[in-house]
Protein backbone atom coordinates (compact mmCIF):
# COMPACT_ATOMS: atom_id res chain seq x y z
CA UNK A 1 0.00 0.00 0.00
CA UNK A 2 1.21 3.66 -0.14
CA UNK A 3 -0.12 7.23 -0.20
CA UNK A 4 -1.21 9.64 -2.59
CA UNK A 5 -2.40 13.23 -2.52
CA UNK A 6 -5.67 13.64 -0.69
CA UNK A 7 -7.50 17.14 -0.48
CA UNK A 8 -6.48 19.80 1.70
CA UNK A 9 -8.03 19.04 5.35
CA UNK A 10 -10.33 21.70 6.93
CA UNK A 11 -8.74 23.15 10.08
CA UNK A 12 -8.35 20.87 12.91
CA UNK A 13 -6.87 23.17 15.28
CA UNK A 14 -9.21 23.50 18.75
CA UNK A 15 -8.01 27.21 19.01
CA UNK A 16 -9.50 28.30 15.73
CA UNK A 17 -12.69 26.32 16.76
CA UNK A 18 -13.73 27.67 19.89
CA UNK A 19 -17.64 28.06 20.43
CA UNK A 20 -17.91 24.29 18.77
CA UNK A 21 -17.87 20.89 20.33
CA UNK A 22 -15.33 18.13 20.63
CA UNK A 23 -17.80 16.24 18.85
CA UNK A 24 -18.44 18.55 16.31
CA UNK A 25 -13.97 18.52 15.88
CA UNK A 26 -14.24 14.93 15.99
CA UNK A 27 -16.52 14.68 13.45
CA UNK A 28 -13.95 16.78 10.87
CA UNK A 29 -11.40 14.76 11.90
CA UNK A 30 -12.70 11.35 10.97
CA UNK A 31 -13.95 12.94 7.68
CA UNK A 32 -9.98 13.41 7.32
CA UNK A 33 -9.28 10.00 7.97
CA UNK A 34 -12.25 8.82 5.67
CA UNK A 35 -10.62 10.84 2.93
CA UNK A 36 -7.31 9.63 3.44
CA UNK A 37 -8.03 5.77 3.50
CA UNK A 38 -9.53 6.42 0.27
CA UNK A 39 -6.39 7.90 -0.90
CA UNK A 40 -4.43 4.99 -0.31
CA UNK A 41 -3.23 3.19 -3.61
CA UNK A 42 -3.05 -0.85 -3.03
CA UNK A 43 -3.06 -3.43 -6.06
CA UNK A 44 -4.36 -6.27 -3.44
CA UNK A 45 -8.19 -6.22 -4.15
CA UNK A 46 -8.81 -7.50 -0.64
CA UNK A 47 -6.89 -4.87 1.39
CA UNK A 48 -8.58 -2.21 -1.46
CA UNK A 49 -12.09 -3.59 0.09
CA UNK A 50 -11.16 -3.17 3.70
CA UNK A 51 -9.57 0.24 3.57
CA UNK A 52 -12.86 1.16 1.31
CA UNK A 53 -15.25 -0.28 4.15
CA UNK A 54 -13.47 1.32 6.93
CA UNK A 55 -13.41 4.84 4.88
CA UNK A 56 -17.29 4.42 5.40
CA UNK A 57 -17.38 3.85 9.04
CA UNK A 58 -15.40 6.78 9.46
CA UNK A 59 -18.05 8.81 7.33
CA UNK A 60 -21.25 7.35 9.51
CA UNK A 61 -19.16 8.02 12.82
CA UNK A 62 -18.59 11.57 12.07
CA UNK A 63 -22.07 12.04 11.85
CA UNK A 64 -22.85 10.41 15.25
CA UNK A 65 -20.03 11.73 17.26
CA UNK A 66 -20.70 14.83 16.21
CA UNK A 67 -24.35 14.56 17.37
CA UNK A 68 -24.39 12.90 20.23
CA UNK A 69 -20.33 11.28 21.37
CA UNK A 70 -21.77 9.17 24.54
CA UNK A 71 -24.51 7.85 22.84
CA UNK A 72 -24.25 3.79 21.91
CA UNK A 73 -22.22 3.00 18.83
CA UNK A 74 -24.30 0.51 18.27
CA UNK A 75 -27.15 2.73 16.89
CA UNK A 76 -24.56 3.45 13.80
CA UNK A 77 -22.92 0.33 13.58
CA UNK A 78 -23.14 -3.31 13.47
CA UNK A 79 -20.78 -5.90 15.50
CA UNK A 80 -19.57 -7.17 12.07
CA UNK A 81 -18.32 -3.39 11.12
CA UNK A 82 -14.43 -3.38 11.37
CA UNK A 83 -14.16 -6.96 10.79
CA UNK A 84 -15.00 -7.47 14.55
CA UNK A 85 -11.64 -5.80 15.49
CA UNK A 86 -13.24 -3.50 17.93
CA UNK A 87 -16.86 -5.09 18.52
CA UNK A 88 -17.65 -7.96 20.27
CA UNK A 89 -21.35 -9.67 20.37
CA UNK A 90 -21.27 -9.36 24.28
CA UNK A 91 -23.68 -7.00 25.93
CA UNK A 92 -20.97 -4.41 26.47
CA UNK A 93 -22.17 -0.63 24.69
CA UNK A 94 -19.30 1.10 23.40
CA UNK A 95 -20.00 4.98 23.12
CA UNK A 96 -19.46 7.12 20.23
CA UNK A 97 -16.43 8.81 21.09
CA UNK A 98 -14.74 5.49 22.21
CA UNK A 99 -14.97 4.30 18.70
CA UNK A 100 -14.18 7.66 16.90
CA UNK A 101 -10.96 7.30 18.88
CA UNK A 102 -10.49 4.23 17.74
CA UNK A 103 -10.64 4.92 13.95
CA UNK A 104 -8.72 8.44 14.78
CA UNK A 105 -5.74 5.82 16.10
CA UNK A 106 -5.82 3.47 13.51
CA UNK A 107 -5.93 6.09 11.04
CA UNK A 108 -3.05 7.91 12.24
CA UNK A 109 -0.44 5.18 12.62
CA UNK A 110 -1.39 4.54 8.90
CA UNK A 111 -0.47 8.30 8.13
CA UNK A 112 2.83 7.23 10.01
CA UNK A 113 3.90 4.16 8.71
CA UNK A 114 2.85 4.40 4.83
CA UNK A 115 5.36 5.36 2.18
CA UNK A 116 4.26 8.29 -0.08
CA UNK A 117 5.61 9.35 -3.35
CA UNK A 118 7.98 11.86 -2.24
CA UNK A 119 9.23 13.47 0.58
CA UNK A 120 6.44 16.75 0.46
CA UNK A 121 3.34 13.95 0.42
CA UNK A 122 5.21 12.26 3.47
CA UNK A 123 5.68 15.59 5.18
CA UNK A 124 1.94 15.91 4.64
CA UNK A 125 1.14 13.02 6.34
CA UNK A 126 2.80 13.43 9.23
CA UNK A 127 1.21 16.45 9.83
CA UNK A 128 -2.33 14.92 9.35
CA UNK A 129 -1.36 12.36 12.03
CA UNK A 130 -0.63 15.16 14.31
CA UNK A 131 -3.84 17.02 13.69
CA UNK A 132 -5.80 13.80 14.03
CA UNK A 133 -3.81 12.86 17.06
CA UNK A 134 -4.41 16.50 18.89
CA UNK A 135 -8.62 16.15 17.98
CA UNK A 136 -8.20 11.86 19.65
CA UNK A 137 -6.78 13.31 22.62
CA UNK A 138 -9.17 16.04 23.32
CA UNK A 139 -11.96 13.28 22.46
CA UNK A 140 -10.68 10.99 24.97
CA UNK A 141 -10.54 13.49 28.32
CA UNK A 142 -13.49 15.67 27.17
CA UNK A 143 -16.15 13.64 24.75
CA UNK A 144 -18.92 16.29 25.88
CA UNK A 145 -16.87 19.26 25.90
CA UNK A 146 -17.17 22.61 24.02
CA UNK A 147 -13.90 24.11 23.05
CA UNK A 148 -13.03 27.74 24.87
CA UNK A 149 -11.15 29.10 27.90
CA UNK A 150 -13.64 26.86 30.76
CA UNK A 151 -12.29 23.08 28.84
CA UNK A 152 -8.66 24.97 28.78
CA UNK A 153 -8.52 25.30 32.49
CA UNK A 154 -10.25 22.03 32.79
CA UNK A 155 -7.47 20.53 30.98
CA UNK A 156 -4.66 19.65 33.77
CA UNK A 157 -7.30 18.06 36.09
CA UNK A 158 -8.75 16.05 33.65
CA UNK A 159 -5.39 14.60 32.02
CA UNK A 160 -4.99 14.05 36.07
CA UNK A 161 -8.51 11.78 36.01
CA UNK A 162 -8.15 8.25 36.86
CA UNK A 163 -11.63 7.18 35.70
CA UNK A 164 -13.52 4.91 38.68
CA UNK A 165 -13.98 0.72 37.67
CA UNK A 166 -17.07 -0.47 38.10
CA UNK A 167 -17.31 -1.83 42.13
CA UNK A 168 -15.23 0.45 43.03
CA UNK A 169 -15.73 2.06 46.44
CA UNK A 170 -15.38 5.89 47.81
CA UNK A 171 -12.52 6.98 49.56
CA UNK A 172 -12.02 7.71 52.98
CA UNK A 173 -13.51 11.05 53.58
CA UNK A 174 -10.89 12.41 55.62
CA UNK A 175 -8.51 12.34 53.30
CA UNK A 176 -10.73 14.46 50.44
CA UNK A 177 -13.02 16.49 52.59
CA UNK A 178 -10.66 19.25 52.73
CA UNK A 179 -10.56 19.45 48.80
CA UNK A 180 -14.41 18.81 48.33
CA UNK A 181 -15.30 21.41 50.56
CA UNK A 182 -13.74 24.19 48.61
CA UNK A 183 -16.15 25.96 46.34
CA UNK A 184 -13.94 26.24 43.19
CA UNK A 185 -12.97 22.49 43.18
CA UNK A 186 -16.71 21.43 43.48
CA UNK A 187 -17.73 23.83 40.49
CA UNK A 188 -14.26 22.50 38.62
CA UNK A 189 -15.80 19.06 39.78
CA UNK A 190 -19.04 19.58 38.51
CA UNK A 191 -18.30 20.66 35.16
CA UNK A 192 -15.54 18.06 34.51
CA UNK A 193 -18.18 14.90 34.92
CA UNK A 194 -20.51 16.50 32.63
CA UNK A 195 -18.24 16.84 30.06
CA UNK A 196 -16.65 13.45 30.74
CA UNK A 197 -19.48 11.76 31.08
CA UNK A 198 -22.76 14.27 30.11
CA UNK A 199 -24.48 13.83 33.06
CA UNK A 200 -24.70 15.95 36.48
CA UNK A 201 -22.63 14.87 39.32
CA UNK A 202 -25.44 15.35 41.76
CA UNK A 203 -27.71 13.97 40.04
CA UNK A 204 -25.83 10.29 41.26
CA UNK A 205 -26.60 7.97 43.94
CA UNK A 206 -24.84 8.84 47.01
CA UNK A 207 -22.01 6.06 46.61
CA UNK A 208 -21.60 6.69 42.79
CA UNK A 209 -20.97 10.35 43.52
CA UNK A 210 -18.74 9.51 46.37
CA UNK A 211 -16.65 7.55 44.17
CA UNK A 212 -16.26 10.12 41.26
CA UNK A 213 -15.73 13.10 43.65
CA UNK A 214 -12.99 10.85 44.81
CA UNK A 215 -11.53 10.65 42.08
CA UNK A 216 -11.92 14.02 40.95
CA UNK A 217 -10.26 15.33 44.50
CA UNK A 218 -7.39 13.35 43.78
CA UNK A 219 -6.75 14.70 40.65
CA UNK A 220 -7.37 17.95 41.86
CA UNK A 221 -4.55 17.28 44.45
CA UNK A 222 -2.25 16.00 42.01
CA UNK A 223 -2.52 18.75 39.57
CA UNK A 224 -1.83 21.52 42.52
CA UNK A 225 0.75 19.46 43.57
CA UNK A 226 3.34 20.85 41.15
CA UNK A 227 3.39 23.85 43.04
CA UNK A 228 4.80 25.80 46.39
CA UNK A 229 2.91 28.90 47.39
CA UNK A 230 5.10 31.33 48.68
CA UNK A 231 5.18 33.30 51.76
CA UNK A 232 3.82 37.05 52.39
CA UNK A 233 7.63 37.37 52.53
CA UNK A 234 8.76 35.54 49.83
CA UNK A 235 6.33 37.50 47.69
CA UNK A 236 7.58 40.80 49.12
CA UNK A 237 11.22 39.79 48.26
CA UNK A 238 10.32 39.32 44.95
CA UNK A 239 8.38 42.28 44.58
CA UNK A 240 11.10 44.36 45.43
CA UNK A 241 13.68 43.19 43.51
CA UNK A 242 11.86 43.50 40.37
CA UNK A 243 10.94 47.13 41.16
CA UNK A 244 14.85 48.06 41.50
CA UNK A 245 16.71 45.71 39.19
CA UNK A 246 20.39 45.97 39.90
CA UNK A 247 22.02 46.50 36.68
CA UNK A 248 20.56 46.56 32.57
CA UNK A 249 20.36 43.29 30.85
CA UNK A 250 23.74 41.76 30.42
CA UNK A 251 23.07 40.20 27.35
CA UNK A 252 21.29 40.06 24.23
CA UNK A 253 17.85 37.26 24.56
CA UNK A 254 19.24 33.74 23.48
CA UNK A 255 16.64 33.56 20.87
CA UNK A 256 16.41 36.30 18.47
CA UNK A 257 12.57 37.76 17.81
CA UNK A 258 10.14 40.70 18.91
CA UNK A 259 10.93 40.33 23.10
CA UNK A 260 8.94 42.63 25.62
CA UNK A 261 10.61 43.80 28.95
CA UNK A 262 7.89 42.98 31.53
CA UNK A 263 6.93 46.10 34.30
CA UNK A 264 7.92 45.48 37.66
CA UNK A 265 4.39 44.24 38.73
CA UNK A 266 3.63 41.86 35.38
CA UNK A 267 7.93 40.75 35.84
CA UNK A 268 6.63 39.95 40.17
CA UNK A 269 3.56 37.86 38.90
CA UNK A 270 6.17 35.54 36.23
CA UNK A 271 8.49 35.19 39.08
CA UNK A 272 6.08 33.98 41.33
CA UNK A 273 4.64 31.52 38.95
CA UNK A 274 8.08 30.25 38.27
CA UNK A 275 8.65 30.11 42.33
CA UNK A 276 5.77 27.69 42.45
CA UNK A 277 7.56 25.30 40.80
CA UNK A 278 11.11 25.05 41.01
CA UNK A 279 12.98 25.18 44.15
CA UNK A 280 16.85 24.81 45.19
CA UNK A 281 18.76 23.33 47.44
CA UNK A 282 17.76 21.49 50.81
CA UNK A 283 15.66 24.51 52.12
CA UNK A 284 13.73 24.79 49.14
CA UNK A 285 14.18 28.08 48.12
CA UNK A 286 12.40 29.75 45.26
CA UNK A 287 14.65 30.07 42.19
CA UNK A 288 14.09 33.55 41.71
CA UNK A 289 14.87 34.19 44.94
CA UNK A 290 18.15 31.99 45.58
CA UNK A 291 19.02 33.48 42.14
CA UNK A 292 18.83 37.13 42.90
CA UNK A 293 16.64 37.37 39.68
CA UNK A 294 15.33 41.09 39.29
CA UNK A 295 14.50 41.09 35.71
CA UNK A 296 12.38 39.72 33.51
CA UNK A 297 11.17 39.56 29.36
CA UNK A 298 9.42 37.23 27.20
CA UNK A 299 8.56 36.79 23.89
CA UNK A 300 5.36 34.77 22.13
CA UNK A 301 6.80 31.01 20.47
CA UNK A 302 4.81 31.15 17.03
CA UNK A 303 6.45 27.43 16.79
CA UNK A 304 4.34 26.83 20.02
CA UNK A 305 1.07 28.55 19.05
CA UNK A 306 1.93 31.85 21.18
CA UNK A 307 3.40 30.06 24.23
CA UNK A 308 5.90 32.11 26.38
CA UNK A 309 9.20 32.01 26.60
CA UNK A 310 11.16 33.61 29.70
CA UNK A 311 13.92 34.97 30.30
CA UNK A 312 15.06 35.91 33.92
CA UNK A 313 18.40 37.96 35.14
CA UNK A 314 20.10 36.80 38.26
CA UNK A 315 23.57 36.08 39.80
CA UNK A 316 25.12 32.75 40.54
CA UNK A 317 27.31 32.51 43.31
CA UNK A 318 30.37 34.34 43.08
CA UNK A 319 28.53 37.19 41.79
CA UNK A 320 28.53 36.49 37.63
CA UNK A 321 25.37 37.92 36.12
CA UNK A 322 23.28 34.81 34.35
CA UNK A 323 19.73 34.77 32.53
CA UNK A 324 18.05 31.44 32.83
CA UNK A 325 15.00 30.54 30.26
CA UNK A 326 11.58 28.75 31.35
CA UNK A 327 8.29 28.41 28.93
CA UNK A 328 4.73 29.07 30.61
CA UNK A 329 2.17 25.79 29.48
CA UNK A 330 -1.00 25.84 30.76
CA UNK A 331 -0.44 24.13 34.10
CA UNK A 332 3.59 23.67 34.21
CA UNK A 333 6.57 25.92 33.86
CA UNK A 334 9.26 24.15 32.27
CA UNK A 335 13.02 24.79 32.52
CA UNK A 336 15.54 25.30 29.33
CA UNK A 337 18.21 23.42 31.23
CA UNK A 338 20.15 23.03 28.12
CA UNK A 339 18.81 19.23 28.28
CA UNK A 340 16.21 18.58 24.88
CA UNK A 341 13.70 17.08 27.28
CA UNK A 342 12.25 20.53 28.30
CA UNK A 343 11.00 20.96 24.34
CA UNK A 344 9.89 17.56 24.07
CA UNK A 345 7.74 18.09 27.14
CA UNK A 346 6.76 21.42 25.76
CA UNK A 347 5.70 19.45 22.17
CA UNK A 348 3.86 17.07 24.29
CA UNK A 349 2.26 19.31 26.13
CA UNK A 350 1.38 21.93 23.53
CA UNK A 351 2.36 19.87 20.40
CA UNK A 352 5.01 22.19 17.80
CA UNK A 353 3.03 24.64 15.73
CA UNK A 354 5.17 23.79 12.58
CA UNK A 355 2.47 24.38 9.92
CA UNK A 356 4.17 27.87 8.07
CA UNK A 357 7.58 28.26 7.36
CA UNK A 358 8.13 31.15 9.93
CA UNK A 359 7.10 28.79 12.79
CA UNK A 360 9.12 26.43 11.41
CA UNK A 361 12.61 29.08 11.33
CA UNK A 362 11.35 30.11 14.80
CA UNK A 363 11.71 26.30 16.03
CA UNK A 364 15.24 25.82 14.60
CA UNK A 365 16.41 29.14 16.27
CA UNK A 366 14.61 28.57 19.55
CA UNK A 367 16.24 24.61 19.49
CA UNK A 368 19.78 25.22 18.44
CA UNK A 369 19.86 28.26 20.65
CA UNK A 370 18.45 26.41 24.04
CA UNK A 371 19.27 22.68 23.78
CA UNK A 372 23.34 22.50 24.47
CA UNK A 373 26.04 20.21 24.53
CA UNK A 374 28.36 20.58 27.82
CA UNK A 375 26.89 24.23 28.15
CA UNK A 376 27.83 25.27 24.77
CA UNK A 377 24.81 26.05 22.32
CA UNK A 378 25.23 25.29 18.26
CA UNK A 379 24.29 29.12 17.60
CA UNK A 380 22.51 29.68 14.37
CA UNK A 381 25.05 32.61 13.24
CA UNK A 382 22.79 34.71 10.81
CA UNK A 383 24.68 38.42 11.02
CA UNK A 384 27.58 40.13 13.45
CA UNK A 385 24.63 40.96 16.09
CA UNK A 386 23.62 37.13 16.76
CA UNK A 387 27.11 37.08 18.48
CA UNK A 388 28.22 40.87 19.30
CA UNK A 389 27.61 39.83 22.94
CA UNK A 390 30.36 37.08 23.00
CA UNK A 391 32.78 39.10 21.22
CA UNK A 392 36.53 39.57 22.23
CA UNK A 393 37.54 41.17 19.19
CA UNK A 394 34.76 43.32 17.52
CA UNK A 395 36.61 43.90 14.36
CA UNK A 396 37.81 40.61 13.34
CA UNK A 397 34.48 38.81 14.88
CA UNK A 398 32.97 41.30 12.29
CA UNK A 399 35.15 40.60 9.06
CA UNK A 400 34.51 36.92 9.94
CA UNK A 401 30.74 37.03 9.98
CA UNK A 402 30.94 38.66 6.96
CA UNK A 403 32.33 36.24 5.28
CA UNK A 404 30.80 33.21 6.72
CA UNK A 405 26.87 34.37 8.28
CA UNK A 406 24.08 33.59 6.35
CA UNK A 407 20.93 33.93 6.83
CA UNK A 408 18.70 30.12 7.68
CA UNK A 409 17.67 28.44 4.15
CA UNK A 410 15.32 26.34 3.75
CA UNK A 411 15.90 23.24 1.76
CA UNK A 412 13.06 20.96 0.57
CA UNK A 413 12.17 17.64 2.38
CA UNK A 414 14.31 14.53 2.36
CA UNK A 415 12.45 11.24 1.62
CA UNK A 416 10.79 10.72 5.29
CA UNK A 417 8.91 13.85 5.00
CA UNK A 418 11.21 15.91 7.27
CA UNK A 419 12.05 19.73 6.45
CA UNK A 420 15.68 20.79 5.69
CA UNK A 421 17.80 23.25 6.59
CA UNK A 422 20.86 24.86 5.38
CA UNK A 423 22.58 26.89 7.99
CA UNK A 424 25.72 28.19 9.76
CA UNK A 425 26.27 27.52 13.48
CA UNK A 426 28.76 29.01 16.15
CA UNK A 427 30.12 26.50 18.51
CA UNK A 428 32.86 27.31 20.67
CA UNK A 429 35.09 28.89 18.69
CA UNK A 430 34.46 27.72 15.35
CA UNK A 431 31.71 28.12 12.51
CA UNK A 432 30.63 25.14 10.83
CA UNK A 433 28.22 24.85 7.91
CA UNK A 434 25.64 22.84 8.98
CA UNK A 435 22.55 20.68 7.53
CA UNK A 436 19.51 20.14 9.69
CA UNK A 437 16.17 17.93 9.06
CA UNK A 438 13.19 18.89 11.19
CA UNK A 439 11.13 16.16 11.66
CA UNK A 440 6.80 16.94 12.29
CA UNK A 441 7.34 16.14 15.67
CA UNK A 442 9.69 18.53 16.42
CA UNK A 443 12.63 15.99 16.71
CA UNK A 444 15.86 17.56 15.16
CA UNK A 445 18.54 16.11 13.60
CA UNK A 446 21.88 17.29 12.45
CA UNK A 447 22.80 15.20 9.33
CA UNK A 448 26.08 17.52 8.07
CA UNK A 449 28.19 19.80 9.51
CA UNK A 450 31.47 20.98 7.92
CA UNK A 451 34.60 23.81 9.62
CA UNK A 452 34.42 26.40 8.10
CA UNK A 453 36.69 28.72 10.31
CA UNK A 454 38.50 28.11 13.63
CA UNK A 455 39.49 30.28 16.69
CA UNK A 456 36.24 32.66 16.01
CA UNK A 457 37.16 35.30 18.96
CA UNK A 458 34.28 34.66 20.79
CA UNK A 459 33.99 34.31 24.73
CA UNK A 460 32.38 30.30 25.24
CA UNK A 461 29.36 29.92 27.90
CA UNK A 462 28.22 27.32 30.55
CA UNK A 463 25.34 26.43 32.39
CA UNK A 464 25.58 27.35 36.28
CA UNK A 465 22.35 25.76 37.50
CA UNK A 466 19.76 26.99 35.33
CA UNK A 467 21.67 29.89 34.56
CA UNK A 468 23.52 30.57 31.35
CA UNK A 469 27.15 32.89 32.32
CA UNK A 470 29.49 33.74 30.11
CA UNK A 471 33.47 32.61 30.36
CA UNK A 472 35.60 35.51 31.31
CA UNK A 473 38.06 35.96 27.85
CA UNK A 474 41.28 34.02 29.54
CA UNK A 475 39.36 30.83 29.63
CA UNK A 476 39.06 30.61 25.94
CA UNK A 477 40.88 27.39 24.83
Amino acid sequence: MRARAAPPPPDLDPARREGETVGVLAGDALRVAADFLDSIESDDADARKTLTDEAGVCRRMAEAVARAPLRNSSQVLTPTDLDGRFFTLTERMWSNAVVASYLLGRATDLMKALPAADGALKNRLLLDAQRLQRVRTLLDLAPNAQLGPRLSELIPLLRELERPVEGETPFPPLLIDGVTADPIFHASAQDAYRIVVGRELDDLPAMASAVWSGKLALAWLRARERGWSLTAVEAAQLAEAVRSPREPWSRAPAVPGDWINLDPEAAGEVLRLISAHHRVGSARAPFPLAGFCDRVRTLALRCHGGIMLIETQGRVSGGATGIAAFVLTEDKVLAVDGTSAWIHDLNDAVGPHLQDEGARLDYIRLFMNCVRHDGERFQPTESFEDLADRATDVDGLRDLCAGHARVIEPAGFDAEGRWLFLLVVCHRQGFFATGLALAPDGVVEMIDDTLLADGVPVRSERMDGLFVILEPKEAIS
